[in-house]
């Protein structure tokens, strides 16, 4: 496997960068700072498709790389734009952090965006309860991921390393985006901060999150290994 695809060194040969981008928005690991600046960069150049989030029916839907496009970003499974050529780009998060941040968020939300939410804001769950949300459990893994070929990402970047990566992004699509920029953060409350310190809870959390850890500290280790290949350094 060339791991290198997961972590490009250098700029496609098109000085303008790839000419289509598949740009999914994974919940709460960056994908609104870049969707904000890719807006404003390339203007009508980018559809948001966030109509068809994978937690909602909608998400099971499949098409085809809209025409006159350069970027498609959003929420939205790989599988949808399968049958598309083009750069594909996504940042990820550890999956408890994710979980912990998504919960927060939801909560200081009033009008639900889909029919999830809306029960997650009608039943107040505790966090282990929201962490049996079959499409909240296997978020990573089989939302967002199940069934596609990860190999077909021609980047991958972390959330907890996101100034770096978005750096490297800027290189490889010829964009000048800036990695200071941090939008959609979710407030850090004592309730939050009391949960990220419960060692019961961030137990039981990696146990239930079993499946997406193993996805996501697979993706990691392909960073770590690009890294190797293309003669970078190895922080992660």
């Amino acid at each position: 496997m060339d791991y290198r695809r997961f972590w490009p060194a250098a700029k496609p040969k098109n000085s303008e960068g790839p000419n289509r981008i598949i740009s999914l928005h994974f919940p709460k690991a960056a994908g609104t700072s870049l969707k904000n600046q890719l807006q404003s960069l390339l203007g009508d150049d980018v559809l948001m498709d966030y109509s068809h989030d994978p937690v909602t029916p909608a998400g099971a839907a499949t098409a085809e790389f809209p025409r006159g496009k350069r970027v498609v970003h959003g929420h939205f499974r790989a599988s949808r734009y399968a049958s598309s050529q083009a750069y594909w780009v996504t940042f990820l998060r550890e999956p408890v952090d994710n979980l912990i941040s998504i919960y927060f968020y939801w909560r200081s939300l009033r009008k639900p965006g889909h029919e999830l939410h809306a029960r997650f804001l009608r039943d107040k769950p505790s966090i282990l309860e929201f962490s049996t949300y079959p499409t909240i459990q296997r978020l990573m893994s089989e939302t967002y991921f199940g069934g596609f070929d990860m190999n077909r990402f021609d980047f991958i970047g972390f959330h907890d390393t996101r100034s770096r990566d978005m750096r490297t992004l800027a290189h490889a699509l010829d964009l000048e985006l800036q990695a200071s920029i941090h939008d959609n953060k979710t407030a850090v409350t004592d309730e939050r901060c009391r949960v990220l310190n419960d060692r019961e809870v961030i137990g039981k959390l990696k146990h239930r999150l079993a499946d997406d850890i193993e996805f996501y500290n697979v993706a990691r280790a392909r960073r770590v290994e690009a890294y190797e290949n293309a003669a970078l350094p190895t922080a992660v």
